[in-house]
This record gives C-alpha cells, structure tokens and sequence, in this order.
C-alpha cells in the first residue's frame, strides 16, 4: 500500500519473462549521503557463511527517531487465532537473546516483515483517476459493494511467503492482521498453505478507531491493456496504517530470532513508523538473523520524504545482508546509471552487504558481490500476469542464499521461478508451483540478447570477474575476464537439488 505510487499504472519489475514487459522510469535523485567505508575481504561467489563477515568500519548506533502520534484509543488482545506464534516463542525476555551457534537451531528459513493485505482483484474499462479527490471518491464506490470472495486474494508478503514454501523453506509472516472477515480469511489461506502469522497488536483497544485496527484491504485494478492500478485507505493517510504500534512487540522479537532471513520491503513504511522498522532490522542483527531488503517502488519517495524516513532507509541500505532492486531503483538510490556500477556502489556503502540483486525485467538479473559479477538471462514465456513476479524471484534467492549456491545458479532459479509466476493469472496462491519451474528449467529456453550483457560489462569501469549464463559463446566482449556458464550445467544442478523440496512443502503443510 503505496502512498505515493500506489495508484499509478505499474507492472511488476521482476527478472523473468522475455516479452510484453516495460517498467515505470523512475527519475534519478540525489542519494542519501553514506560514509565512506573501505571494502571487504572478498568473499567466494559459493557464499559459506560461518560467521558474519568483519564490518568495513564499526557500527554506528541508529539515532534515536521521535515516537510518531499515537491513534486514540486501542486494540483488545486479538483472538489467538490472530496471534499465531512460531514454534517455541514465548513472551520471555531472555529468549530474544541469539541462539547459541548463530542460526543453527533457528526453526523458520525467511520471516516478513509486515505487508499483510487481502488483494481484491478486479477487471475494470479504466484505472483509477490521478487526481486524489477522485481517486478517494472511485475507491469507496469500489467499497460501497463488497465484491464476492471469488475475487479476493492474499497479497503483499504473503506472496513471497508462498514461493518460497513451495520451493520448501519454512515460513512465517510478522504483521498485523484484523478480526474481521477479511482478517479471518487471510489467517485461514496462511494456514492453508503451512505458513504461520506473528501478530503485532499488544495490550490495546480497538473502540476509538476500528479502521486503524482492521486488515489492509488493497484493490488491485487490471483495465483491458493489462495495465495495473492500486489503491487502498493507506494511500490516502499521512500517517503509517498502524501507526499505534510504536515499538516491536515481545513475539515479533522473539520470531525474528528463530528466523534465518527477516525480509523487509519498502512497503513496511506505510504500515509502521521508520524507528520500528530500524528496530526489527537492529534485533535481526542482534540475532545473528539475516536481513534482506527491497526498497521497491517506495524507495525514491523515501528518499525525498521526512528526515526519519530517510535515515531508516540508509539504515536499511547499510545494514542489510542482501539487497534486492530493479536497474531504475538502483539507478535512483545512487545516481548511477549502469546497473553494475550501481551494485559496486551499494556494496561500497553497506556495512554488512554481501549481494545486491539486480533485476533487470524482461533482460534478466544480475548479482553483484566483491569479487565477482554474475549475469543470467531471462527465459522466454508467454507473459500472463506479471503481479507477484518480483515476490517470487526473491523467494528464489533466500532459497539460493541459504543453500549456498553459486550465484549464477541462484540467479537462474530466481529467473525461473518469476517467469513460471508469469505465466498464470493473478498472485497469492496462484504463485509458481514447483512443476511449473521445473518445466521452465528443463526447457533452458532463455533470453540470450548479447547486446544487452556486452553494454553493461564494456561499460563497467572497474569490474571484476564476470559470469554470464549462457546456451552459446558470447562474441564481442573484449574484457578477457569474462567466463561463459553452460546453462545445462547449471540447470542439471538445480533439478537435482530441487527434487526434494516437494517433499519438505509436503511436510510443512
């Protein structure tokens, strides 16, 4: 629920299909000002991570950011279906403390961060107007008549949740979810699909404001061009949606520590305050947890917004493990036009930063680490829906993180796995099933446009290693350093490895 992008015409940026896909150009801007940092030791493209890397200069405490207003009144205890906890979370203070042997022991692969909606999927002749007051009064027309639950769909983080408990990791969602039906209905899809739910409403009362206290509601909007609007009551406030929640409650912290990733996107801003979001990044560290970030379409507007925004965001930048954006948002964030020159300068930034991820749209994705950068077309699909495309790439690339993958061969499967959400309709459970990834990886049909990696390598100034993901020789680059990858290699690797994790769903379902 995007205050400020929300309404425009959008199609996801995600690194998979070849045809029928653009993105909206975000404009550069003027970066936040980081510190300079010297660089790492540099770490191996095949990422087995021990222990936390050495920081390229000591940690600088998050300042301290003024408590935002609190909503009048509260919300009593949720039922305790709406409170899910992960196995073995209690309220103990004591057990927020790291695991013994970092994350081993830790029972969830990846927790999200907030963004818990219900998508209500609608075709309609036009998207939304621009102007607000129209778009407000178009939104509670939409609302006036509460479309058949045939319509509805579990949005937001859930779909990065679902794809990635279909590869088989172990899932849970950290966020706020109402008692109304809408709220019943997300808890029993959750359910459903093995993933469990960490509430956030602790110790208030829901009589003064109930909206505030209800589940996002999201209107997903596609006009006959297949074009996709947005809207929700989060647009039109200038406050966080749950802005009452002031500080991280006992069971989130105590899920984030039993959590290997905690994935937070730029969405999380419009649900919470900028120092709760710091706060859940600085307990993951804490917890020796791993922190991905995509600051997403919401970053540029971060980026202009108030102070308190702007340093939860460098905050997140600095000290997340792995950041995830597309070419025009990296552009945005850094000034830099060539998305490998962007990466380069992100790691430089980061505190903690091992890959940043580039997705690349209908080209493919790019990884770029210290010593190396790797390259991976997309695979040519029919494109049906692009909605949940991005959410399932960075599935993919938690699986691959946590399973040491080389990173061409994560950024292969991300590509597959976006492109098999591509080729059905719709998002939520209707993300890629495995079969559907396999098929595309048996297929090794993918995108190869020379042009497109030869521009970006002879354009780099200083680049490192280069790996490129490819059916043919690639001609042309006269950079000796460039190593070509058969993609059937790879691709052997990974069906191999992925055999077994219809087996793992199975079990956690």
């Amino acid at each position: 629920m995007i205050a400020s992008l929300r309404l425009t015409t959008s199609f996801s940026n995600f690194a998979a299909p070849s045809l029928h896909l653009f993105h909206p150009r975000i404009l550069p801007t003027s970066p936040i000002p980081f510190s300079d940092a010297s660089p790492n030791p540099k770490p191996r493209l095949r990422l087995p991570r021990p222990a936390p890397a050495p920081p390229r200069h000591p940690l600088q405490p998050f300042p301290h950011l003024p408590p935002r207003r609190r909503v009048a009144g509260g919300a009593v205890r949720p039922r305790a279906a709406v409170a899910v906890a992960v196995s073995g979370a209690v309220n103990d203070e004591a057990r927020w403390r790291p695991p013994p042997g970092g994350r081993e022991g830790k029972e969830t692969d990846l927790a999200t961060l907030g963004n818990l909606c219900v998508d209500v999927v609608l075709s309609v002749p036009c998207l939304p107007p621009a102007e607000r007051d129209e778009r407000l009064a178009y939104m509670e027309g939409l609302a006036a008549s509460p479309p058949d639950q045939k319509y509805w769909e579990a949005g937001g983080n859930c779909n990065l949740a679902f794809a990635a408990s279909r590869l088989g990791l172990r899932c849970s969602t950290l966020g706020h979810v109402g008692e109304e039906v809408y709220g019943k209905f997300l808890l029993d899809v959750l359910e459903a699909e093995g993933i469990s739910v960490v509430g956030m409403l602790e110790n208030t009362d829901v009589t003064a404001c109930r909206r505030a206290y209800e589940t996002l509601l999201c209107w997903v909007l596609v006009d006959p061009f297949q074009r996709h609007g947005f809207c929700s009551h989060a647009d039109f406030s200038k406050e966080p949606a749950f802005s009452w929640i002031q500080k991280l409650p006992a069971e989130t912290k105590t899920a984030i520590h039993h959590s290997k990733i905690l994935f937070s996107n730029g969405y999380a801003f419009d649900e919470f305050s900028p120092d709760v979001i710091a706060s859940a990044i600085d307990c993951a560290i804490d917890a020796e947890t791993l922190v991905f970030f995509d600051p997403g379409p919401r970053g540029r507007s971060l980026l202009n917004g108030n102070l308190d925004e702007q340093r939860a965001l460098e905050h997140a930048l600095r000290l997340s493990d792995v950041l995830l954006l597309t070419s025009d948002e990296a552009e945005s964030v850094t000034s830099i036009q060539n998305p490998i020159e962007a990466g380069q300068e992100l790691l430089r930034r980061g505190i903690r930063t091992k890959w940043v991820v580039i997705k690349m749209g209908s080209k493919g994705s790019i990884m770029i680490t210290e010593s190396a950068v790797s390259c991976a077309p997309s695979f040519k699909i029919r494109v049906v829906d692009t909605v949940g495309c991005g959410d399932s790439f960075t599935a993919a690339i938690a699986f691959g993180f946590l399973h040491n993958l080389l990173a061409i061969s994560t950024l292969a499967l991300a590509n597959a796995v976006g492109a098999a959400t591509a080729t059905g309709y719709g998002a939520g459970r209707n993300v890629a099933h495995l079969d559907k990834v396999l098929h595309l990886l048996r297929e090794s049909d993918i995108n190869e446009e020379e042009t497109t990696w030869t521009e970006l390598i002879e354009g780099c100034s200083a680049c490192p290693e280069v790996s490129v993901l490819s059916k043919t020789p690639i001609n042309g680059v006269s950079k000796p350093f460039v190593n070509v990858v058969p993609v059937c290699g790879v691709v052997t690797d990974l069906l191999s490895m992925l055999k077994a994790a219809p087996e793992r769903s199975a079990v956690q379902a």
